[in-house]
């Protein structure tokens, strides 16, 4: 019989996971709620389930497998590292444990976890309701970041000055949580954000890259504007990162499969803000690292996914250069023209074109990375000349709006 992997969610950081599937030989059953998404059109079998609907999702996967042949449940760039756990249990398929999956997925059972083996990060706090969340404030001291639970893409995420920002920021934070409203309360941690990608292999973690992540601070959302691969850190801080990665796999009992960070840099020493049991979004492991070093990190951990040995040579760095997603920021408005697309076709070095507007849509003002307009990704054989080429973009680039 043929094989096929089950791939939780359809959105575009998807495709590159069911073109790779599909060039190793194997079908691919998608699941996502909307028959819209990207990757859908790609699928050998869909089902129209919500990721986040772990019961609904278990049962199709359940169904499926009495007629066809599953070798696998995977996901990346898609926080349902809890639906995947769930199937793979409920199918006997390689994967971690639901109780790890659960407290990746969890920030608030994360904090707690990673406390409880002292790895480092902010002072937290959590709390039910608004009025608990005054309290907690004031133990953590202001300014903070209050979270959502269990939302990703920095959705539900707002840094505060004082108590006068809190209501509407645990508003935000509840908004965007799906199973559990609890809100979390963190220390704001000062220093430059990276992506650390690894790869857990029969217990040993393996280094995958690290990317220098670009923020807006200038408000109260925590947006980010572009992330550069490979980081610019001297090699005993990325060697730093990789064993705070390594102690942090170990805290929440991850044993295989993709494992990814978002660290922060305080005073020369790493701190853990967010890990996932996936890999990394924003086209950084689907396209970038692959652009720069010649790995193939989909693919590895595919191959875990269905039970195959590691090969190496998908982690193993086959030449060094700079990649960069590029994200326009157009004022908010209706979009009334878009500028360049054709010239930036034809630039060298520009990889790929994302736009997720088009003229008559409206944009707002980009309050999490999900809203984010759209994404040219660059590449060059210096750190200077990708630089060059990311002004060349951004002048070229042109996403008109008025208001509305």
């Amino acid at each position: 019989m043929e094989k096929y992997i089950i791939i939780i969610g359809g959105g575009i950081l998807q495709v590159p996971a069911v073109e790779v599937a599909h060039s190793m030989g194997l079908k691919v059953c998608l699941m996502d709620m909307s028959e819209d998404a990207p990757a859908m059109k790609l699928a050998d079998k869909k089902y129209l389930v919500s990721t986040k609907d772990i019961d609904k999702a278990v049962e199709k996967a359940k169904e499926f497998a009495k007629t066809h042949n599953v070798a696998g449940v995977y996901t990346q760039g898609c926080d349902v590292e809890l639906t995947v756990a769930k199937i793979a249990e409920a199918l006997n398929l390689p994967g971690i444990n639901v109780e790890s999956a659960n407290d990746c997925n969890n920030k608030i059972r994360m904090r707690e976890r990673l406390a409880k083996f002292n790895v480092p990060g902010p002072k937290f706090a959590y709390a039910n309701n608004y009025e608990e969340a005054i309290l907690k404030a004031e133990e953590i001291g202001y300014p903070l970041v209050v979270k959502s639970t269990d939302n990703s893409a920095s959705r539900g995420v707002r840094i505060i000055q004082n108590k006068n920002e809190l209501l509407a920021a645990c508003q935000e934070s509840q908004k965007y949580s799906f199973y559990d409203k609890r809100i979390l309360l963190e220390e704001l941690l000062v220093g430059e954000e990276y992506s650390v990608d690894t790869v857990v292999y029969e217990n040993i973690l393996y280094p995958a890259g690290i990317s220098d992540r670009e923020f807006d601070y200038s408000k109260e959302f925590a947006v980010q504007t572009g992330s550069v691969t490979p980081s610019r850190l001297p090699e005993e801080i990325q060697e730093k990162m990789y064993k705070l990665m390594a102690d942090a796999a170990k805290a929440m009992g991850i044993d295989k499969g993709a494992f990814k960070g978002d660290l922060i840099l305080c005073n020369g020493e790493p701190k853990i803000i967010e890990i996932t049991a996936r890999l990394s979004g924003g086209f950084d492991s689907q396209y970038r690292k692959p652009y720069s070093f010649g790995i193939n990190l989909i693919k590895a951990t595919i191959d875990i996914a269905i039970g195959n040995k590691l090969d190496f040579r998908d982690l193993i760095p086959k030449w060094v250069k700079y990649t960069k997603t590029v994200c326009p920021f157009p004022k908010p408005g209706k979009i009334i023209s878009i500028e360049g697309l054709e010239e930036l076709k034809q630039t060298k070095g520009v990889k790929q074109i994302i736009l997720n507007v088009k003229p008559g849509d409206i944009v707002e003002s980009c309050k999490h990375c999900a809203n984010r307009v759209g994404y040219v990704i660059i590449c060059a054989e210096t750190y200077e000349k990708m630089k060059e080429l990311e002004e060349k973009v951004l002048n070229i680039l042109k996403i008109n709006t008025e208001a509305v």
